[in-house]
């Protein structure tokens, strides 16, 4: 008996951290290239994407169209790009609030997140930003961004660390990240901060370059949160260039403000661009899509290809199916 309770016990430690990868697709013919750095799910099959690279700010509405039982992805179309022609402000990340049917998106260049209709029109409403997160490394403010209904709360963070908090990654000091997630209200006032340290950059070699922080998080119903980490290595001609993604889970709620969160990986996975494969995704954004029929979690990730970079990246959507016992 001690011996089959080991065994159960095992298979469902190694189930509950083997979460589905399904395959990455891309639709070129339904999509406009673009530099898609963030996702929310705004219900049923519609979505929201930004672009950090827009003309002007705002953002496309798309449908998709997920497999109900596996979360694969079946279909993207484009349903339009919604704006209200202002100056764009490196829109980075994306989330909808369903109570007033308005998305809220992050700017990069500007450190401001702003509340837009969903036509687009800016309704002149935004979270009141502690003033720490002023201290930015330039192009590195805020490029995560979520909310749920539930817990009433917007979850943040910066790309990488303030500079009060310590030096960025690179392909030579092969530090951290430590960076801080802030939460806030209904009433877009701050609510607690949390410190949270990045994995180091794995690349062991010190030639070319290296990208490493958190891109998007996702707020789910008990108050934890999903992060992702990812670390892009980059080659003089691509050859060898990789995007290392990593998704974990933190709970804020067993923690006290001010305190590191301590973090469980769920899953990992690598895409890369060399003379036999041109997978690379530089996944940046990530959302909650709807629970498949048996209730698991289903993740909906973008890639920002750099609008199809000299026709070698693709816009590719992959999905994640995280199993039910593992988040209830």
């Amino acid at each position: 008996m001690i011996g089959v309770s080991l065994l159960l016990s095992f298979a469902i430690t190694l189930s509950a951290q083997s979460p589905v990868l399904n395959k990455q697709r891309h639709f070129r013919k339904n999509l406009p290239a673009g530099n898609y750095s963030g996702i929310t799910w705004l219900g049923a099959d519609r979505y929201a994407i930004v672009n950090d690279k827009s003309a002007t700010a705002g953002f496309r509405l798309l449908t998709i169209r997920t497999d109900s039982a596996t979360g694969a992805i079946l279909d993207v179309r484009d349903d339009g790009f919604m704006t209200d022609n202002r100056s764009a402000r490196d829109e980075e990340g994306i989330c909808y609030v369903p109570q007033t049917q308005t998305v809220f998106l992050t700017g990069e260049a500007d450190g401001q997140i702003c509340e837009y209709r969903l036509d687009g029109q800016a309704t002149g409403r935004r979270l009141n930003i502690p003033h720490v997160f002023a201290d930015t490394y330039r192009n590195r403010s805020f490029e995560a961004l979520t909310y749920n209904a539930n817990t009433h709360l917007f979850w943040t963070t910066t790309e990488n660390s303030l500079q009060s908090d310590g030096q960025m990654p690179t392909i030579t000091n092969k530090v951290p990240n430590l960076l801080r997630f802030q939460s806030f209200g209904d009433d877009l006032q701050p609510v607690s901060q949390y410190l949270y340290r990045t994995d180091s950059p794995a690349v062991k070699s010190k030639k070319g370059q290296t990208t490493l922080g958190v891109s998007g998080l996702v707020a789910l119903d008990d108050g934890r949160l999903i992060v992702l980490e990812r670390e892009v290595r980059r080659t003089k001609l691509y050859i060898g260039t990789f995007v290392h993604v990593k998704l974990y889970l933190v709970n804020p709620k067993s923690q006290q403000p001010g305190q590191l969160l301590q973090k469980q990986l769920l899953t990992e996975f690598r895409t890369s661009f060399n003379l036999t494969k041109r997978s690379l995704a530089n996944y940046e954004g990530i959302c909650a899509g709807p629970r498949l029929t048996d209730g698991r979690l289903l993740l909906l990730l973008v890639a920002d290809s750099q609008n199809q970079y000299k026709g070698r990246l693709k816009d590719w959507f992959k999905t994640v199916v995280i199993p039910d016992h593992d988040l209830p």
